[in-house]
């Protein structure tokens, strides 16, 4: 994924997202959707993104992957949604047959949106961008990174796979590995630590305080201001968590993401 300290205007996302759609012929830009369709969507839609939105609905690559702000909440894997936090505190962009699903922070308080994060079927939390419109950017990249580097996997489902994944087990003996753009998406994101909400409160920290003050005892956090690129959160593994499926809840702008165990 691209990023960078300047959020993308919603000029470039659009461009970025119309020459993704010219890039390969099972690609497809839906059409934009109106405020009043936004205004339904339970969440405030800002305007740098209702700009965005107006003219693009979803990128659609193939006959299953779709992204964007228009994905219905709760579509694809079944009851992913719930998972994400509490009701208008988040937007799902996108989910897959690999039971992922990505979801763009939404402040109840501000109606600002935040950064993007995703989880898989177990305790995959990641911060995958810093924002919705970085998030757009990036896909649009893998989109055109697979038309070009199509021949190198015998179509082009199989090349966006492999894009999106960063993971290049399909590729040809041809195919160049050591170009810049693909071991950008080859690169392994980096890891976070976790804390304990006991840790948080003691850490002297006001936003960690914060946070930790409105999560029930056996939470657990991760500090994600620090972070420069794409991260996971390895909840999971932690000795301190309790087990059971994790809810995810986010504070101050996404700069804190916290999992709470569901069960």
């Amino acid at each position: 994924m691209m990023w960078t300290g300047e959020t993308p205007s919603w000029r470039d996302v659009v461009g970025a997202l119309r020459e993704a759609a010219g890039a390969e012929e099972s690609v497809r830009l839906g059409d934009g959707v109106t405020d009043a369709e936004m205004d339904g969507w339970g969440v405030p839609v800002p305007g740098p993104v209702r700009e965005v939105c107006r003219r693009a609905g979803l990128l659609q690559v193939g006959d299953h992957d779709a992204f964007g702000a228009p994905h219905p909440a709760g579509s694809g894997r079944p009851g992913a949604g719930w998972r994400c936090g509490e009701p208008g505190s988040y937007r799902i962009v996108h989910t897959n047959a690999g039971a992922e699903t990505y979801y763009v922070d939404v402040d109840r308080g501000t109606g600002a949106w935040g950064p993007v994060f995703g989880f898989r079927e177990g305790h995959g939390a990641e911060l995958v961008a810093p924002s919705y419109q970085h998030w757009l950017v990036g896909v649009a990249g893998v989109v055109r990174c697979a038309a070009r580097y199509e021949e190198h996997f015998g179509d082009f489902a199989t090349a966006f796979l492999n894009w999106f994944t960063g993971d290049f087990a399909d590729a040809g003996e041809e195919f160049p590995e050591d170009a810049p753009e693909a071991v950008a998406a080859a690169r392994e994101p980096g890891t976070v630590g976790v804390m304990t909400v006991a840790e948080a409160l003691g850490s002297g920290d006001p936003v960690l305080v914060d946070a930790g003050s409105r999560l029930p005892e056996r939470a657990l956090l991760a500090d994600l201001r620090s972070a420069s690129g794409p991260v996971a959160v390895p909840f999971g593994r932690s000795p301190a968590w309790p087990g059971g499926t994790p809810v995810y809840q986010r504070f101050h702008g996404g700069l804190v993401l916290a999992a709470v165990a569901a069960d």
